[in-house]
Order: structure tokens, then C-alpha cells, then sequence
């Protein structure tokens, strides 16, 4: 179920104007509440679709581009894309829910890898899906032309589980890698959209919480969500794209991990790469909704 003092919804006012690409296309406004029941209302409006059904979108190699949202645009920003997306359902239900561990070395290579830019670096996690009961390994590839290469393993609790986990690990890269740990705990709400026609996948993820390796530590990040726009190549001529242009909000680089990474253990790890989303994400999260868009 949906955190109730998390969302809220009020009414959804929009502004049109008109683009080339769209008949119409809606500007975004940001509610004063958001509420269960009318973000469900909103999601039951597109088609559904369910793990099988995506050929096109499937999308395990691709290029994303991810946009930073406060969380009460999220109905508005749905009710604008019902008739370009279907919504992934799961046994009656259109929002999922996701656990992951991430896996690091003991300095934490992967994340300063990321930090300090460099290309061709690595994720690895487990992640379970709640919604269906099933986890999976996953080694996730950012490489030299910016392509996310995403290849996983169905896990099963087996008794040769983590001969079978290492070995898929080296290889997918490409090194020996035996002294991986726990590095984070994590999750996360998701609304998994599709277009077929164009190949794409959007991922729109809230209510975002981590804990330390330890769990005794957590952090909640409810005032805000990511959209996150996967694609075979990219192309602007997304509706999604193109309504995010419309409202002159641009892509952010967003890395999960990252993030929960450098909220955790900002008092031993170098952080300034990630600065200036930690400022956004703090406007996000205070009481009062911040707007960036400007009224006439």
C-alpha cells in the first residue's frame, strides 16, 4: 500500500500549449496534497500490461536519462502520459514494491569508481521483488559510450547458491572478484510504464529509503521522485521527452547507490561529485514543497 502521509493529492490543475509532437501537451503544476486514492483513480485510467508482454521495451541494453521530480507532480505528470504508456500490473496491482542490497568492496571501489567518473564501472545487487516473491543477482555496466548493460540471475536459496553467484559475478566482469560485502540496504515504490511502439521503458520511483550495511541506520527520502527514461538510443522524440522539455526540466545524473551512499557514510567517503543533487533532494524533502516552475 502506498504511505498515505508520503502522497497527497488535490486538485490537478494544468495549463495547454501546443508543440509539434503532441496534439496537446500539458504543463506541469505542483498540487498542494497528494492522496492514495486519486493516484490509484489515475494509474487504473492506462492499459495494462503485464512481465511477458514487453518485446521492444524489454530494454536490458540501453542509454537512460533520469529527471529529479517532486512528489506531488506525480499525478499530473500521469494523468499527461495515459494515452502514450501502459502500466506494468502485478496481480491487481499497478504500484511495486523493491528490496535491494548492494555489494561493494571493502574501500568501496564501485561507488568511488562512479564518484571520480570513471567509465566502464560496475553495480552489483540483489534485489528482491516483493510484489512477486522472486530476487535476482544483477551486475549492472556502465560503459565507455554511456550504455547501461544490465545482465542478471534468477536466485533460488539453493545449496551451491554462492559458488553459482560468484562465478556469474567474475564473469560478467571479467576479473576475480571474491571479497564483495553487503555495502547498503534500499528501497523503493515503483510505477513501471511502456511504449512498445518506441521502445521504451519509464521507471517512476518514490518513497526512497536506506539503511547502512548494519541496519542500524536509515534514511527516508519521501518528498521527491525519479523518473528515469530507458531507451534502445536516445531520441527527444519520447512523449515523456518531450513533455519534461516542455517544462524546461532538464536530465539529472542519478545513481541510486550513489545517493544512499553518500547519505550513509558522508563522514568517511568523499561526496562532492554528488553536492549538488543532495541540495536538491533537501529542498525536496523539506515540509513545504518547493516549486521550481514559474506562474503566470
Amino acid at each position: 500500500m502506498l504511505n498515505q502521509s508520503q502522497l497527497a493529492n488535490d486538485a490537478l490543475n494544468t495549463k495547454l500549449i501546443k508543440t509539434s509532437a503532441f496534439e496537446h501537451i500539458y504543463l506541469l503544476e505542483q498540487t498542494q496534497t497528494i492522496t492514495e486514492q486519486p493516484l490509484i483513480k489515475v494509474l487504473n485510467q492506462f492499459n495494462g500490461h503485464g512481465l511477458a508482454d514487453l518485446n521492444n521495451a524489454n530494454l536490458m541494453n540501453r542509454v537512460d536519462s533520469k529527471f529529479i521530480l517532486p512528489i506531488s507532480f506525480l499525478p499530473d505528470l500521469l494523468m499527461q502520459l495515459t494515452s502514450f504508456y501502459s502500466v506494468l500490473e502485478i496481480k491487481g496491482n499497478r504500484v511495486s514494491s523493491y528490496h535491494n542490497q548492494y555489494f561493494d568492496t571493502p574501500d568501496m571501489e564501485f561507488y568511488h569508481n562512479h564518484h571520480n567518473g570513471k567509465l566502464n564501472r560496475y553495480k552489483v545487487r540483489r534485489r528482491r521483488y516483493l510484489d512477486t516473491d522472486t530476487e535476482f543477482l544483477e551486475v549492472k555496466l556502465k560503459n565507455n559510450k554511456k550504455r547501461t548493460i544490465k545482465t542478471r540471475i534468477k536466485l533460488s536459496e539453493s545449496a551451491g547458491e554462492y559458488v553459482t553467484c560468484t562465478q556469474f559475478i567474475n564473469e560478467q566482469m571479467n576479473s576475480s572478484t571474491n571479497n564483495l560485502d553487503i555495502s547498503q540496504q534500499s528501497g523503493y515504490q515503483r510505477i513501471a510504464l511502456a511504449n512498445e511502439a518506441q521502445a521504451e521503458r519509464l521507471t517512476l520511483d518514490f518513497n526512497l529509503w536506506y539503511q547502512n550495511r548494519r541496519g542500524n541506520k536509515k534514511v527516508s527520502l519521501p518528498g521527491f521522485f525519479i523518473a528515469e527514461l530507458k531507451q534502445a538510443k536516445k531520441s527527444k522524440r519520447s512523449p515523456f521527452y518531450q513533455l519534461m522539455s516542455a517544462n524546461n526540466i532538464f536530465p539529472t545524473a542519478f545513481s541510486k547507490y550513489c545517493i544512499g551512499c553518500a547519505l550513509l557514510y558522508n563522514s568517511s567517503i568523499k561526496t562532492n561529485r554528488f553536492k549538488a543533487v543532495l541540495s536538491q533532494l533537501e529542498k525536496f524533502n523539506q515540509a513545504q514543497p518547493v516549486s521550481f516552475f514559474k506562474s503566470n
